[in-house]
């Protein structure tokens, strides 16, 4: 299906019950960007960046529901962004490089995440990234939904794979 811009539209974003399908897709054009940016882009990766954003907070919310740690639609938490810096950029300064241009800013990690879409989606690829496993296919929900339990959300995190799922298929 072809979007408004004329470019792929993966099934999975029709409109759900419940979701701006205009903000999905709005969100949908800022992760395609980045992922350019990183020069991580893929459908496979667009696909699984937009789901974790629909499975972790629907779009609709920017601080953790029950005042948890998670920040931004991605709901990347304080800590791991830190990690991520510290322990995986620090090697690689052609991301923080593409960080600062997103609008990093180091002193102030917690408010630059929360209120820059763009940061939270590219901590969210730089999380995936981390992974040895390769993304699994746009095409295969259930296979995307394991792959965020694993790595993203974690066996000790909440979310669980059915949630996931629901969260990203098509409700007419």
């Amino acid at each position: 299906m072809l979007n408004k811009l004329g470019g792929f539209f993966p099934p999975f974003l029709f409109l759900k019950k419940g979701l701006n399908y205009s903000m999905v897709e709005d969100i949908k054009s800022i992760v395609e960007e980045v992922l350019h940016k990183l020069n991580r882009y893929s459908d496979d990766a667009v696909a699984l960046i937009v789901r974790t954003g629909l499975a972790e907070t629907g779009f609709r919310k920017l601080i953790q529901y029950g005042g948890g740690p998670g920040l931004g639609f991605f709901q990347v938490e304080l800590a791991t962004a830190k990690d991520i810096l510290e322990n995986y950029v620090n090697y690689r300064p052609k991301y923080l490089e593409i960080l600062l241009e997103l609008g990093l800013n180091e002193n102030d990690l917690e408010f630059s995440i929360k209120t820059n879409i763009a940061l939270q989606v590219a901590f969210c690829r730089l999380h995936y990234m981390r992974d040895k496993n390769p993304i699994p296919s746009w095409t295969d929900l259930e296979g995307q939904a394991i792959y965020w339990k694993q790595v993203y959300n974690t066996p000790l995190g909440k979310g669980t794979v059915e949630h996931f799922v629901k969260a990203c298929e098509k409700d007419f």
